[in-house]
């Protein structure tokens, strides 16, 4: 559970305060306690020592008044003589007049002379003085001689003490007095309840007094005089009332001071956390990317301070998200927009439903110049055309840059050709205008595409290819501009499908070899067949090689489709061997073929594993396969002839090699391309093209192929110029192995028959 810091402020003042007002509270208790222990000590001290006082002081009363008694003449001559009653008379007579419970006269020979009381046979009666039981009475006694002047008897006084004499103590001392005689089950004198004093008795027989004091909430003192038990006791609560009520004044305080504490901690967590929330709340916003809002807490503290220092922060991070925002939607290098804003603004459009027109602008050949005027001079040409773009379509038009020299202006739409001719008026004279970079000047040329939404597309990604489809059909018809037209994606939708549909192909086996003979010149045998690969879909009908091979190349699917044509065409190879049919088979390699490093241990494994020579493999590079890295091409195609296969360069004549490179090469054979041959019989610069290359291939000592064999005529030609070997629909169009084996049983021996023909 979440505790905010408001409520862990209040709690850790609360927690504070309330420890210290425990903790003081406890050490009030204790040494309250402690002192009320001593203070009932104390109670019970003093009143022990007023009791002694008290019988001190009765003592010495009743001590004056015996000998005032022992030193009266008369009574001293009654004493003497034997006067039996005088001595009666006179001891009553002073007994009354001081008091006394308890009178007697006793010769010093121990015999009775006048006694109130009957004291205990052979008692020394020259000793008998303080607290004494005669006669189930207490009483305090003090004794006197008679003296005459030898002592000639003993007089003894004493005073009661009974319950009036405990009373009168507890007025004094506030603490109960009880003399008792626990053997004899008798309380002689007590201040106590008449209840309390039969369980004294009955708890003091059993020796329990301490669990009855404490029961009782007493506190007491046991002391004995002569045999009689004396217990000074007093009430603990009343003894500790005044430090209970301390306590609760205490606690009431304490209580108090909580409160106030209370108030305070209140006070002072919304004084800490009013600024913290407000921060707190700063924070949020910030965190949901608002930064309009400045804190400015006026405080001279420091949340004062940590205020001005957020609202700098905010401040800070407004300005570099802004600074973020502009860079994630903006071109650093030109300040233009970027695809993303792009995006973005055509999204807003469409959304709105607005007519508009989409232009996509190229500079042509724009690398080259990136590449030998360097890189900076590349930027500065794109910063002067953004710069001229922003100038030219400033009115009610969007420019962005979509990736390195592609720029596109999206216009709102106003009139039916409008648009269009106001492109082609500004991209004209931005074609005609000079560049002026650095010190130099520079024409460039542009092509430039548009597409109309939402009426050719109501998607970003749609218009976009439409768009770029435009500007490609502007580069190939070397126009400055040209619009989209209703269906011209067509064919890209079939690239595009058959990019997707030819992995599967590859996988399941579902391309298709054809083969095409190769004749000899010279005799008209069949020596040899190129595998020419095939592929019919099920949606897309039949897909020609021109079509999937060079998409296949751009994936990089090719090598796996080289792969798989080197495989069946060695099996057919293989097989046909087996039948007793021995031909040279051809296969075409790619450019990324020959960069692939395990081409060569590919070939000879496959080779190995069906025992075929690799003398009978003819493997065929194109001129811009070889061109594509030239250095590369050697080395691998070196490694192939080295194996033992034949290499061929094909469509001679059509790439860009030139006679130094061609020296160089490892090849054993050249294939003229196909668009000189077909108009030997009527272009003489084909002929004069055809012989000075078959010419220059003997002297390299290469073999020489010729496809695009059409006609009869054509091959005579070439028969009379010493070409090695033909290859054309006049023999054959490319067949499945099943019809190719057919052709040569019932097709292939008429062209040796033509070849006698020819010859003779």
């Amino acid at each position: 559970m979440r505790i905010s810091f408001r409520s862990r402020l209040l709690l850790l003042f609360i927690s504070l305060a309330g420890g210290v007002l425990l903790a003081t509270l406890v050490a009030v208790s204790l040494a309250t306690n402690k002192q009320a222990e001593l203070t009932v000590e104390r109670e019970l001290a003093v009143s022990e020592r007023v009791l002694g006082e008290l019988l001190k002081r009765r003592g010495e009363q009743l001590e004056q008044a015996a000998q005032v008694l022992a030193d009266d003449f008369g009574f001293r001559e009654a004493v003497a003589s034997g006067d039996q009653a005088t001595l009666v008379s006179a001891m009553v007579n002073h007994g009354d007049r001081i008091g006394t419970q308890l009178m007697a006269l006793y010769g010093v020979n121990g015999q009775e002379l006048a006694s109130t009381h009957q004291l205990s046979a052979g008692t020394d009666f020259s000793t008998l003085r303080g607290v004494r039981l005669i006669d189930g009475e207490l009483f305090q006694l003090v004794t006197v001689p008679v003296r005459a002047p030898d002592v000639i008897a003993y007089a003894t006084l004493g005073f009661v003490i009974d319950d009036q004499l405990a009373d009168a103590l507890k007025q004094l001392t506030n603490t109960d007095l009880t003399f008792f005689d626990s053997q004899g089950q008798q309380v002689l004198a007590s201040s106590l309840a008449q209840p309390l004093q039969q369980e004294l008795l009955a708890v003091a027989a059993q020796q329990n007094l301490n669990e009855w004091l404490v029961e009782n909430e007493l506190a007491g003192h046991l002391s004995t005089f002569n045999a009689v038990e004396l217990l000074v006791s007093t009430s603990r609560s009343d003894a500790t009332q005044a430090f209970q009520t301390l306590r609760t004044q205490y606690l009431g305080f304490g209580l108090a001071t909580l409160l106030v504490a209370l108030v305070l901690a209140i006070a002072t967590a919304r004084y800490f956390n009013q600024p913290l929330a407000r921060l707190t709340q700063a924070a949020e916003a910030l965190r949901r990317g608002r930064y309009d809002a400045p804190l400015k807490l006026q405080r001279q503290d420091e949340f004062g301070q940590l205020g001005a220092t957020f609202d700098t922060m905010r401040e800070a991070i407004a300005e570099r998200e802004q600074r973020i925002v502009y860079q994630l939607e903006h071109d650093l290098l030109t300040g233009l927009p970027n695809r993303e804003s792009f995006y973005k603004n055509l999204n807003e459009r469409l959304k709105q439903q607005q007519n508009g027109v989409m232009l996509i602008l190229n500079i042509m050949r724009f690398r080259a110049l990136n590449d030998r005027l360097g890189q900076s001079f590349g930027d500065q040409v794109l910063q002067h055309v953004a710069n001229r773009l922003k100038e030219v379509f400033a009115t009610d038009c969007f420019v962005a840059r979509l990736a390195s020299d592609e720029f596109v202006v999206l216009c709102s739409h106003t009139g039916e050709n409008a648009e269009e001719a106001n492109f082609a008026a500004n991209l004209e004279a931005l074609q005609r205008t000079p560049w002026h970079v650095g010190e130099a000047s520079y024409r460039l040329e542009f092509r430039a595409g548009t597409v109309r939404f939402p009426d050719y597309g109501a998607e970003v990604d749609v218009l976009l290819r439409r768009a770029q489809l435009a500007a490609q059909l502007a580069r190939s018809e070397k126009q400055l501009l040209a619009t989209y037209q209703q269906g011209s994606d067509e064919s890209y939708l079939r690239r595009l499908q058959i990019l997707q549909a030819l992995p599967d192909a590859i996988t399941n086996r579902k391309l298709q070899l054809h083969y095409q003979p190769k004749m000899d010149c010279a005799s008209g045998r069949v020596i040899g067949a190129e595998a020419l690969i095939r592929w019919q879909h099920e949606q897309l009908g039949v897909i020609r090689p021109d079509e999937f091979i060079p998409l296949a190349e751009q994936s990089g699917d090719i090598l796996r489709v080289t792969r798989w044509v080197c495989q069946a065409a060695l099996d057919q190879q293989q097989y046909w061997l087996e039948q007793g049919i021995d031909v040279q088979m051809s296969v075409n390699l790619s450019a990324l073929d020959l960069q692939a490093d395990d081409l060569v241990d590919f070939i000879a494994n496959e080779l190995q594993e069906r025992h075929l020579v690799a003398k009978k493999l003819t493997l065929e590079v194109t001129e811009s396969a070889v061109m594509a890295d030239l250095e590369q091409a050697q080395q691998r195609l070196q490694e192939l002839r080295q194996l033992g296969c034949k290499i061929a360069l094909d469509d001679y004549g059509t790439g860009y090699a030139s006679l130094a490179q061609l020296k160089h090469l490892p090849l054993d054979k050249l294939k003229l391309d196909q668009s000189f041959i077909r108009g030997l019989d009527t272009n003489e610069s084909d002929r004069i093209i055809v012989q000075s290359t078959l010419t220059l291939a003997h002297q390299l000592a290469l073999q020489t192929v010729a496809e695009g064999v059409e006609e009869k005529s054509a091959w005579q030609i070439l028969q009379s110029m010493g070409c090695d070997t033909l290859q054309g629909y006049y023999f054959s169009r490319p067949m499945a192995a099943a019809e190719f084996e057919q052709w040569l049983l019932n097709e292939a021996s008429k062209f040796q028959v033509e070849s006698k023909v020819s010859s003779n």
